[in-house]
């Protein structure tokens, strides 16, 4: 039984309320089925109404009847109206809206979120002009990237496709660029490590989120870099970890001052500090794996910039120095090749490596198979080893302007860091001064700067890292121009 009394009349539609608009490329059919679910979900056209003929209603708002034919049988098949006999077309009976809420009140709406997506709620992003690079830290200049030759490598596997390419297969990495991986790592950072070690993930960053939800539990404490990489505590703490500093100056890492009780998990980037540059020195390195094994604690060496150093060969990795087998390595693609590729890759020691790959399995990590296909030929063709010694002498060059050019326009107020490897340079105030503060103003200006304090948990030290290897001897001129014209009106 109806609800409502049926009315055995069509009810009649204002025209208006179609709202169609032919110069839009959402199908007129869509355009009708919207409005009159619109006007059913609002109560405006009540249950048990009956609709106008499908002869009528093209004929009042000038469409094909086959159009609004099939307008109605998408809104009968899914429910807001019914077919009768004689093929009458009624308003399906279907609970009224409420009166309690509006649409205008469903931005405020609430519910339960976990504490995971909480985590992220005091976090603010950084805001980035994302049309042009600027100074924005951790970018490589994608213009000198061979495309030429990515799309020809890229479009070999699409003209030609194997089966294999197109189904869901090879979920923790297609196995040429595993053995191609591999192979880059044993060569040039010294991982020890066979191909069936090496996961590939959705960037570097997917690569942390997975590892603190296998290796992490509630309570669990992380000892990670203060200066260190905003987005790895994120996680961390979302997947329930206490953070305790492992501070890191010129000086070093402070390897003596260690948590007392348990440590689940030490994360360290030690051939590139992150915001820093500094290289951890090999004494440290080893003192850092006696402390896990001590501790039972598991490393995630993330190997962020390693491979452009200003001077000599790159500084090989930790984890070829770990006889313990407690060192998790984790890579990327995105400073080496561009941003977008999102590809990044994990070594993972052989006594969980089932795990891992169980976990990384379930969890959405998969990239996308002819792009891991294109990027091992671009490996094992040697075109990755030939543009990073292209990348190598060019930001090497960059660097060096960008610090003479630094002292010109920021010395008065400011002084890098000693470092000699990264595409970014961290820079302090030598006076006070509000970086965040700098940082928005520099920019509403679009040059994509970071305060240097976002990296500090505890104790901040005020300054702004910048990058470099994207732009020219010019460009650098006018970036570093406007932001000492800022730095001039807001420091102490």
């Amino acid at each position: 039984m109806r609800n409502r009394r049926s009315s055995s009349h069509a009810v009649r539609l204002p025209v208006d309320a179609f709202s169609i608009d032919r110069t839009s490329r959402e199908p007129i059919q869509q355009q009708i089925y919207r409005a009159l679910r619109d006007l059913i979900l609002r109560g405006v056209l009540t249950p048990g109404l009956k609709l106008p003929s499908s002869r009528e209603l093209s004929r009042n708002i000038l469409v094909s009847r086959n159009t609004v034919v099939r307008a109605y049988e998408q809104l009968n098949s899914e429910g807001y109206v019914e077919t009768r006999q004689g093929a009458k077309t009624y308003v399906a009976n279907i609970p009224p809206p409420s009166s309690l809420a509006t649409r205008q009140d469903l931005s405020k709406a609430t519910g339960h979120v976990s504490r995971f997506a909480s985590a992220f709620d005091l976090e603010t992003r950084m805001d980035f002009s994302a049309d042009r690079s600027a100074l924005r830290p951790s970018t490589p200049d994608v213009s000198v990237f061979p495309f030429k030759t990515w799309n020809r490598l890229f479009g070999k596997h699409l003209l030609h496709p194997n089966v294999d390419l197109f189904n869901y297969n090879y979920d923790l990495g297609y196995p040429p660029l595993q053995e191609a991986i591999a192979r880059y790592v044993q060569a040039y950072r010294g991982v020890v490590c066979e191909p069936q070690q090496v996961v590939v993930t959705n960037g570097a960053q997917a690569g942390l989120d997975l590892l603190s939800r296998i290796l992490l539990e509630d309570g669990d404490v992380v000892w990670m870099e203060e200066p260190g990489y905003v987005n790895a505590r994120l996680v961390f703490s979302a997947a329930g970890a206490n953070i305790e500093p492992l501070y890191v100056t010129e000086s070093g890492w402070g390897l003596q001052e260690v948590p007392e009780g348990n440590i689940r998990l030490i994360y360290t980037t030690p051939s590139c500090q992150h915001p820093l540059g500094l290289s951890m020195r090999v004494e440290q390195r080893l003192r850092l794996l006696e402390i896990a094994n001590r501790k039972a604690a598991w490393i995630i060496e993330d190997d962020f910039d390693s491979e452009y150093r200003l001077f000599g060969r790159s500084i090989p990795a930790m984890q070829g120095n770990d006889n313990f087998g407690l060192t998790i390595y984790v890579g990327t693609f995105a400073k080496t090749l561009f941003p977008a590729i999102r590809i990044g890759f994990m070594v993972v020691p052989q006594s969980i490596c089932e795990q891992v790959k169980r976990a990384a399995l379930y969890c959405g990590q998969q990239v996308s198979l002819p792009l891991q296909a294109t990027l091992s030929d671009f490996i094992m063709n040697g075109h990755f080893a030939s543009h990073l010694r292209r990348t190598r002498r060019l930001y090497s060059e960059r660097r060096e302007t960008f610090l003479r050019l630094g002292e010109r326009y920021l010395g008065e107020w400011m002084e890098p860091f000693e470092a000699d490897v990264g595409i970014q340079i961290a820079f302090r105030f030598k006076r006070q001064a509000d970086d965040v503060a700098i940082a928005s103003k520099a920019n509403d200006l679009r040059l994509n700067v970071i305060p240097l304090s976002r990296y500090y948990y505890r104790e901040p030290v005020r300054g702004l890292l910048l990058g470099f290897a994207a732009v020219d001897e010019r460009a650098m001129q006018v970036h570093l121009g406007l932001l000492a014209e800022l730095i001039k009106e807001h420091a102490a």
